[in-house]
């Protein structure tokens, strides 16, 4: 992705607000360095970079605002570690693994709290109400998901609310407040709030089709994570129209161990054919609206770099 160097260097920022103002408490102070050791992507961080660009906002509150989204979403993450007791998370061991689940959601409940306190002292109400508001969403998508586990009744409308709650959410709260910051008129912020809502979907499309790719050291979660754990995502749903063989062979493997022979069979199956097609297709639907969205932003000063970041989100590969 071609960036600007000068929001390489915003991004930057982002990660040195992170470890600013840190407890000189140990075990937090342990813990905290060892899950930032690793810089993530910061897409969502970038998207709210990207919208707040604007002569109308303070570098100061945007960069703030960029590491609010960067530690909401990082608290997730550890969050659903726990719920997934996932072993690993971005190629390294994950918190729980390392500590407890008990040091994991204290650990994703303090950070909450860190980006909370940044979020009074950007002194914005509206932008308060978006973030608390898109929080509250997040974790409601994963409860229903959650729920969800197992469940060969779920349909695509639900699947697809899933992906919009627990993903499409955050991208969309952290483009709208980006414009919001940037004194965007209310036809821009709901612009941009659109961008991210369906990149953000996107986003979590491509997600899903990685689980079955089976290359673990890419990804940096173990193979097959989510059919393992008995989840359905849109791209085993489609599978699951197909042919009876097929249906049957995949109902017969979800949510349990399987042998490497099975793992390469899963994802032939779901990697292939007709439900490939449907999934890209859905995929790009959501490509096609937010791109829609960005060609009205062509006096946009981050026009470019929006663009270079929704061909991020197609090819990504991990």
């Amino acid at each position: 992705m071609k960036l600007s160097k000068n929001t390489i260097k915003e991004l930057s920022l982002v990660s040195s607000q992170i470890k600013r103002e840190l407890t000189n408490i140990k075990i937090i102070k342990e813990i905290y360095d060892y899950i930032f050791k690793i810089d993530g992507k910061k897409t969502r961080a970038l998207l709210s970079l990207l919208a707040s660009n604007n002569k109308n906002s303070s570098k100061k509150s945007r960069i703030n605002l960029a590491t609010i989204i960067e530690l909401l979403h990082t608290a997730t993450l550890i969050h659903d570690d726990v719920v997934d007791d996932s072993y690993s998370r971005r190629g390294k061991k994950s918190v729980n693994y390392l500590w407890t689940n008990g040091h994991s959601v204290l650990m994703g409940d303090f950070i909450y709290s860190k980006a909370f306190k940044l979020m009074v002292d950007l002194n914005d109400n509206k932008i308060l109400k978006e973030l608390s508001s898109a929080t509250n969403d997040i974790a409601t998508g994963e409860l229903v998901q959650l729920d969800s586990f197992g469940q060969l009744k779920i349909t695509e409308a639900e699947l697809k609310k899933i992906n919009y709650l627990k993903t499409g959410r955050l991208f969309e709260a952290a483009s709208k407040t980006g414009a919001i910051l940037g004194a965007s008129n209310m036809n821009e912020v709901k612009t941009f709030a659109s961008i991210g809502k369906n990149i953000g979907i996107a986003f979590q499309i491509k997600d899903d089709l990685l689980d079955y790719e089976c290359n673990n050291k890419k990804i940096g979660k173990p193979k097959l994570k989510d059919f393992k754990e008995g989840k359905i995502t849109l791209p085993l749903f489609y599978a699951l129209q197909s042919n009876a063989g097929k249906r049957n062979f995949l109902l017969s493997k979800l949510g349990k161990k399987i042998s490497k022979k099975d793992e390469k069979e899963v994802s032939k199956y779901i990697l292939s054919g007709e439900s490939l097609l449907v999934t890209k297709k859905t995929m790009q639907g959501y490509i096609n609206l937010a791109a829609k969205n960005i060609a009205r932003l062509k006096t946009h000063p981050s026009y470019d770099e929006m663009l270079e970041l929704l061909e991020f989100i197609q090819g990504r590969e991990k």
